[in-house]
């Protein structure tokens, strides 16, 4: 159908005018070309036909190109549409996304709604531009809920008094739980740096007076990849409860989180990590806390 404001009476009545007159000139041009009288009575039959013929003809082709262009617009008006309700799909499966993480995971309701609320801005499980203090402050938040903790972190002692997370640190100490370990994972090219912070008093006072009874384990990772062979290498994470996971990019500063299922890969490790620590795996280093 031909709406109203793609096609006015003005606009046809201009068309077709303009197709007359071109009959008209098609005409006279005709009769020049064949050497007969230009303007005369008995032309008159041919000129008025010409004529007519033309405003007929500028008459539907304005009417076919208005129709052309509603029909573009309605091409346009559905793949605009398909793109909104494949948006709107995508929102409706993350929201169905997210209410089955706050469903399965309902001590952590508190971190789990700030980290579901930041992620929707960007990509769902994924958050952008968080700096260290932001990515602590969740973590403090996933603690006081929390029953167990996990994690691995890859910078050295030295990190945590050089962010300050001191804080951090004395959340965890301060959370009774039944289970709180740490691994650092160490790059082989930064063993001289782990050396040089379990020898420095200063860093690991400061670790143990805020960490406090965290069981603390350290590997590099080529010790990580002879005992666990064919296994990725763990980013920057906290795992709580076996359930909430938070892993942090700090280059690229990019938090992402889920709820993982029971037996996941995180779980695995860790327990893992204590048959090796109950075997004294060499690969595997316990930093004892001062007496």
């Amino acid at each position: 159908m031909v709406t109203p404001d793609r096609l006015s009476y003005a606009r046809l009545v201009k068309a077709a005018l303009v197709g007359a007159l071109l009959g008209l000139v098609f005409d006279v041009a005709v009769t020049q070309l064949t050497g007969g009288s230009t303007f005369s009575l008995a032309r008159l039959p041919s000129i008025v036909a010409s004529g007519v013929v033309g405003f007929a003809g500028g008459w539907l082709f304005e009417v076919f190109k208005a129709q052309t262009e509603v029909t573009d617009g309605a091409v346009r008006a559905v793949a605009a549409l398909e793109r909104d309700v494949a948006r709107l799909t995508r929102r409706l499966g993350f929201a169905d996304q997210a209410l089955g993480m706050l469903m399965d995971a309902p001590r952590h309701h508190a971190a789990l709604d700030e980290l579901i609320t930041a992620s929707m801005k960007d990509k769902f499980r994924s958050i952008p531009d968080v700096g260290v203090a932001s990515y602590l402050r969740v973590l403090e938040l996933a603690i006081d809920h929390a029953a167990r903790y996990e994690g691995v972190h890859t910078s050295g002692f030295r990190w945590y008094r050089d962010t300050d997370a001191g804080h951090y640190l004395d959340g965890l100490r301060d959370k009774p739980m039944g289970v709180k370990t740490r691994l650092l994972l160490v790059d082989d090219a930064d063993l001289d740096a782990m050396e040089a912070d379990l020898a420095d008093d200063d860093v690991m006072t400061y670790y143990w007076r805020h960490t406090g009874d965290v069981d603390t384990y350290w590997m590099s990772t080529g010790d990580f990849r002879t005992a666990f062979p064919g296994r990725d290498l763990p980013r920057d994470c906290a795992f709580y409860d076996r359930q909430l996971y938070v892993a942090y990019d700090e280059p690229k500063l990019v938090l992402r989180f889920d709820v993982l299922d029971p037996g996941n890969e995180m779980a695995r490790l860790f327990d893992d990590l204590r048959e090796l620590s109950a075997r004294h795996a060499p690969t595997l280093h316990r930093v004892a806390r001062p007496a």
